[in-house]
């Protein structure tokens, strides 16, 4: 394993912050210090620090990790990335993590070997040090998607309460009373929040929420799949609110497979709005996300970041989605 910045930090006696500003000479440190933290980290083996930050080059490269390539939604937001980075003379390296975060930290590793200019990253679920070592060794990071509790970096996320708060009372205005949910897992930031949208909808029109409508579909058609089985079987919702397209697919399938009609029998919202939304029958209702516009201002945000010539303060940006309204959620008006 590398030497990290919190073994240097323990030998020298000072703290992780220090020796950040003292290795890649980003902040005020005093001279006997930082000659104490360089030897260390020479004594250590440190070749980052040797390697990386004694020699400052620029490869014009740009890593790029997502938590599903197999999403339409990221597909989109890469080429958004994409476009305004090519234009900036930079190229892509793209990693898939399938929010799994052992393979997010390996590949964190691999871009810092690869001595990537920047980092664009939607971060799986789970202990996130590696992320927190790359910021230390001075790379310039940007979130999108989802944010990570007390780290101080740029990001580009949606406004998911609002959005999934408008696709629900849209239901219930409907006349839909039963209101399924289908979440992520509630330990990522999407899918809490789209739970709080959902959440919120109901107790503003009168409904009380019921557990026994909620269920876990695990951002995948197969979780989606059989969480919409389970939850039908169990609770008859006569709508569901799915909380993203993969799952939303599963949904669709079940439903079918179930013997039901929408939206006769039972109502459906989806989250994303992709080109085949409104090509199935029932056209579909979906909470439509600016998915490229996520991708092409993340990339702006790292641009400004890698050519700044004073600090910058961290900037969020917070897209507002949209309710699109088709068929598929509006009771008996087929």
């Amino acid at each position: 394993m590398p030497v990290t910045i919190k073994e240097i930090a323990e030998i020298a006696g000072v703290s992780t912050a220090t020796v950040s500003r003292a290795l890649h000479n980003t902040g005020y440190v005093r001279e006997d210090t930082r000659k104490r933290i360089i030897e260390v980290a020479n004594s250590l083996g440190y070749e980052r620090y040797r390697e990386r930050d004694n020699i400052k080059v620029r490869t014009n490269l740009i890593g790029v990790i997502v938590s599903d390539i197999t999403n339409p939604f990221f597909t989109q937001v890469v080429r958004g990335i994409e476009d305004v980075l090519n234009v900036a003379g930079y190229s892509l390296l793209l990693c898939n993590a399938d929010e799994n975060i052992e393979k997010e930290t390996h590949y964190l590793r691999v871009l810092y070997e690869k001595k990537v200019d920047g980092i664009i990253l939607a971060p799986a679920r789970g202990d996130h040090r590696g992320i927190r070592e790359i910021i230390d060794g001075g790379i310039s990071l940007v979130l999108i998607d989802r944010l990570i509790d007390g780290l101080d970096v740029d990001a580009v996320i949606i406004d998911n309460v609002s959005g999934a708060y408008e696709g629900v009372s849209h239901l219930i205005a409907e006349g839909y009373k039963r209101i399924g949910i289908i979440t992520g897992s509630l330990e990522v930031m999407t899918a809490k929040e789209r739970l709080e949208g959902y959440k919120k909808a109901l107790e503003d029109n009168g409904i009380e929420f019921d557990e026994d409508l909620v269920e876990n579909g695990e951002y995948t058609q197969d979780g989606g799949y059989r969480a919409v089985k389970r939850l039908i079987g169990r609770a008859k919702p006569d709508a569901l609110f799915v909380t993203n397209n993969v799952m939303t697919t599963g949904a669709l399938l079940a439903i079918k497979d179930l013997g039901l009609k929408i939206p006769e029998d039972i109502g459906i919202v989806g989250f994303d709005d992709l080109e085949w939304a409104p090509l199935i029958d029932p056209p579909l209702t979906t909470i439509s996300q600016p998915i490229y516009t996520i991708g092409s201002t993340a990339a702006q945000l790292l641009l400004r970041r890698l050519g700044r010539i004073a600090k910058l303060r961290k900037e969020v940006v917070i897209l507002k989605p949209e309710l699109i309204i088709r068929e598929s959620s509006r009771r008996g008006k087929r």
